[in-house]
């Protein structure tokens, strides 16, 4: 069954989520920044409410009675809606087999509930419709976009807020898997990149990125808790852009980097 587009216009979206306060507290918010929600406690009604209503975004809580997210997800997958209807999952747990199985499902971003920050919601939502608010609350256009492959997660919300600031729409991927995958349904034009992740290390992944034609062209900026001299030759050798140490750069820095990059 198509969902199509009929509110397109409104930007409506659907908040699938069984905390009332939390409800509440999104509905509200949204509405405020200029969106028309309308909500389901629980997954079953959630999935009827996108097809009734056909909205442009969906708010996905995973734990849900009668019907959970990856249960949502699914049947909308198989109905051939996802990746095109952009869903953004909440996640209790935030863990990377979680968040990895939701991605291959089609989903376009994902906020980790434990983490939660109302105005990260706003700020994630308002990037999926390829926008920012000014302080007035106009649309400001998206001027480009990152993909950070990071771990920690505090840094990586530092790192969003400051390149929402910028207009620039960030990607996160926690492990070599998310950046494939984000890299093979995305257009990035710059990628911060970890040398210490789950599973293969940043530099090796780094150089995969350099014989596939289709990123050898997007500048990598390392950032590293590794500052031995032999580290960051490694990562030039690899084919970075730049070589970043946490320790010796703020967030901020860490954007203008990438700005200088981009316009390059």
């Amino acid at each position: 069954m198509p969902v199509g587009n009929k509110n397109a216009n409104k930007k409506t979206i659907v908040l699938i989520e069984d905390e009332e306060v939390m409800v509440t507290l999104l509905t509200n918010k949204l509405v405020q920044a200029g969106y028309t929600v309308r909500s389901a406690l629980d997954g079953v009604a959630g999935l009827q409410l996108i097809h009734d209503e056909k909205p442009t975004l969906v708010l996905l809580d995973m734990m849900l009675p009668r019907l959970n997210g990856f249960g949502v997800l699914e049947k909308l997958h198989e109905e051939k809606l996802l990746p095109e209807l952009p869903v953004i999952i909440i996640s209790n747990s935030g863990q990377p087999i979680e968040i990895d199985r939701a991605l291959k499902l089609g989903v376009k971003d994902y906020l980790i509930k434990v983490n939660f920050d109302i105005n990260e919601v706003i700020t994630k939502v308002n990037l999926v419709f390829g926008e920012s608010r000014d302080k007035n609350g106009k649309d400001q256009p998206t001027v480009a976009t990152v993909l950070i492959v990071e771990d920690d997660n505090f840094l990586v919300d530092l790192l969003e807020r400051k390149f929402t600031r910028s207009h620039i729409k960030a990607f996160v991927a926690m492990d070599a898997d998310h950046a494939r995958l984000i890299l093979s349904r995305e257009k990035i034009d710059a990628i911060l990149l970890d040398v210490i992740l789950p599973g293969i290390d940043g530099i090796t992944l780094l150089k995969e990125f350099k014989v596939d034609e289709r990123l050898k062209s997007i500048p990598v900026i390392v950032i590293s808790n590794l500052g031995q001299t032999e580290e960051i030759k490694k990562g030039m050798a690899a084919g970075a852009a730049a070589y970043i140490i946490k320790a010796n750069a703020t967030p901020a820095e860490i954007v203008v980097k990438v700005l200088d990059l981009i316009k390059k």
